[in-house]
């Protein structure tokens, strides 16, 4: 079992500082974040260079603790392309806390860029989806259409949680988002039942 070295745990408590403090509404700063995690105000600057670098971070490693649960909890989920349209369900729902949300909002070309770094867990299920013979209306084409477009769906997310925080259900914000963009370029008809397929697997799980 490998262990964390001294730094990375210093790291590691400096994110989950910052993390909490966002979770509970409060300003996040040098001064909060480093007493949150009991360590000397310079410490973070042996870390981050500002306030940005430590948020995309904090970005990341959410989405990163995501993509892990999402990897475990789909593998099961088939096919491959059912789990793209159910991730986006869980992605909307897993930041529509308040506080958490209202943050992502304040910093879309943060949560933006975190997107594209934890985007190679999707690349490996459209790749699963392309090989498998059960799909044989699944094309490179559908592949190539999704890897165009979902910079846009990216920049849709901010909307998402928008919608969210004015009270929206998480299931109807991902139906408009779905209808919004074909992610695969499917036909209407198939397009439509991934999405009901996505919220009746939703619904058994809630």
């Amino acid at each position: 079992m490998m262990t964390m070295k001294k730094t990375e745990k210093t790291k590691a408590k400096l994110l989950k500082a910052v993390r909490f403090i966002i979770t509970k509404g409060d300003k996040a700063s040098v001064t909060s974040i480093t007493k949150r995690a009991k360590l000397a105000y310079g410490t973070f600057y042996r870390y981050f260079k500002d306030l940005d670098e430590i948020y995309l971070e904090a970005i990341e490693a959410s989405l990163n603790d995501l993509s892990v649960k999402l990897t475990q909890d789909l593998a099961n989920v088939n096919p491959a392309p059912l789990r793209v349209y159910v991730t986006w369900y869980l992605v909307i729902d897993a930041f529509k806390d308040k506080h958490t949300a209202a943050w992502l909002l304040d910093h879309p070309g943060i949560i933006n860029k975190a997107f594209f770094d934890a985007a190679p867990m999707t690349e490996v299920w459209i790749q699963e989806a392309i090989k498998d013979s059960k799909l044989p209306s699944f094309t490179k084409k559908n592949a190539d259409h999704y890897l165009k477009v979902r910079a846009y769906i990216f920049w849709m997310y901010p909307e998402c949680l928008s919608q969210v925080l004015e009270g929206k259900k998480t299931v109807d914000v991902f139906t408009e988002l779905m209808n919004a963009c074909n992610v695969f370029n499917f036909p209407h008809s198939i397009h439509q039942s991934y999405i009901r397929k996505s919220i009746q697997y939703l619904k058994k799980i809630d």
